[in-house]
């Protein structure tokens, strides 16, 4: 395997959660600035527990997920890696619940392309734990591992 092929997979991870960490970075920051617009006046039962202040907690603990994880597959411990990103996917694929209260005409153009984006790189990064743990578990992880010292 040529050395441009098997960094692929790593340069679409660090494509993914840097699109994904700036994307959600925005998206959060809005939801935290503008919460009761993602809330409504009512929110049903299965979001009215999240508190204004848990958006940017959030968003940090996800991102320290999205971090360990790109390390852990950069130093070829594939499984783990798969694990830590799947937690970070949640930070994206839970904006569906944005729509759990409030309809989509509730929320800005701006603010429903931050919700969509969110749910597409949730996916994204979902599909690449997947893969990621797939191919751990058939031994043919293709990162190099990172030399240390």
């Amino acid at each position: 395997m040529t050395r441009f092929a098997s960094r692929t997979p790593l340069t679409v991870l660090r494509v993914l959660l840097t699109v994904g960490i700036a994307e959600s970075f925005v998206h959060y920051l809005d939801n935290t600035l503008r919460y009761s617009d993602y809330t409504g006046p009512n929110p049903p039962a299965a979001t009215s527990w999240i508190a204004q202040w848990m958006i940017p907690v959030s968003w940090l603990l996800f991102t320290v997920a999205a971090v360990v994880g790109y390390r852990r597959f950069r130093d070829g411990r594939w499984s783990d890696a798969a694990a830590y990103l799947a937690v970070y996917s949640v930070s994206g694929l839970i904006s569906i619940g944005h729509y759990v209260g409030i309809s989509i005409s509730d929320l800005s153009v701006f603010q429903n392309t931050f919700v969509f984006l969110d749910i597409a790189l949730g996916v994204a990064v979902l599909g690449f734990a997947t893969w990621t743990w797939r191919h751990s578990r058939d031994g043919v992880a293709n990162a190099a591992p990172r030399a240390v010292g």
